[in-house]
């Protein structure tokens, strides 16, 4: 089956020499980029043939899926483990949730789609969720979880950060994690007000929603950040998320394709973006006299217990399909390392 071709894969691929084959050419290939293969498939592969998916991803790319492997985790090592905020994958925890909300009637909760990207589908509630609205969300899969209200800010914005993840192998786990990334910012100024809930501008960070403001500032300058200005926008459907969902069975599909922008070096007058390099966070951290490297370490840590929440179902996955067939005569210990994945 086709997958969309980024312009980043293909300028990767044919920079280092790789020529595209037909679907029929797999004892040829060095690099097959597709779907999660099969255990099958994976059988049938060379030590030197690389498949750019590990079987099952999708238990860390569906929320739900995610959130169930978590809560495994967390039954084993539940101080350790407290990794994200508490889960209730409707409609099957949908009571749970619901006796959730009268004990806590001041927080507010956030519901996602199980297999959307791009922000599509999500709502933020208060606990005072109208009858009517909590009848179809009852209905309809999606994960809520208790929203975090207070986040960290920059200059008065909400943000999240895009780490990039490169995990080579479950077993044993080998995890690359770039020093680069992106800062993503909203495009409205946040504010924990019951009455800010529908604005999408305010909660979100997502490119995909963000790009359409008024206010939105690629980043192109030579200068140091400054205070992004913004206008108010308000968004977000009446009704639980407008999308349908993708199968049970089937993967999530991937965030929206960011542009390429430039990176901001040293000077003055400066117009700020809504998207920052992480070493631009770093020096804002260094001016308001924050750690980034503990921030770094705290997410290293979060990104690889995530990542062992899904392990047992990734090497079960590849044990079915595990192919011992080495090169020429040279004794190989353990199955071919055939699968590698790039997280974002």
């Amino acid at each position: 089956r086709d997958v969309h071709a980024y312009n980043v894969v293909l300028h990767t691929v044919a920079h280092n020499g790789l020529t595209k084959i037909s679907h029929e050419s797999v004892s040829k290939l060095a690099l097959y980029w597709g779907p999660q293969p099969t255990p099958e498939m994976l059988r049938t592969l060379h030590p030197f043939q690389k498949v750019n998916h590990f079987p099952y991803s999708w238990h860390l790319g569906r929320k739900d899926l995610l959130w169930k492997n978590v809560l495994k985790l967390q039954r084993q090592w539940p101080k350790q483990v407290d990794i994200m905020p508490r889960g209730f994958n409707l409609p099957d925890d949908h009571q749970a949730w619901v006796i959730a909300r009268e004990q806590q009637p001041a927080a507010f909760w956030i519901w996602k789609p199980v297999c959307l990207s791009c922000g599509k589908g999500i709502r933020i509630f208060s606990s005072d969720v109208p009858p009517a609205t909590d009848r179809k969300l009852s209905k309809k899969p999606g994960v809520v979880q208790k929203y975090v209200d207070r986040p960290m800010l920059l200059e008065g914005y909400k943000f999240d950060l895009r780490i990039y993840v490169v995990v080579t192998s479950y077993d044993p786990l080998k995890v690359y994690v770039n020093e680069e990334g992106l800062v993503r910012l909203a495009t409205e100024k946040y504010s924990p007000s019951p009455e800010s809930l529908k604005r999408r501008m305010m909660h979100l960070t997502n490119y995909s929603v963000n790009k359409h403001a008024d206010t939105y500032v690629q980043n192109q300058d030579k200068g140091p950040p400054a205070s992004p200005t913004s206008s108010p926008q308000t968004g977000g459907d009446d009704d639980a998320g407008s999308e349908g969902e993708a199968g049970a069975e089937s993967p999530c599909g991937g965030e929206e394709e960011e542009p390429a922008e430039a990176s901001p070096g040293v000077g003055a007058g400066a117009v700020h973006s809504f998207k920052w390099s992480l070493a631009e966070l770093r020096e804002h951290f260094a001016k308001l006299g924050r750690d980034y490297d503990l921030m770094s370490e705290r997410i290293r840590d979060l990104i690889i217990k995530t990542l062992l929440a899904v392990e047992p179902t990734t090497v079960s996955a590849l044990q079915q399909g595990a192919s011992f067939g080495g090169l020429g005569s040279t004794p190989q210990l353990g199955a071919n390392q055939n699968c590698f994945e790039i997280f974002g």
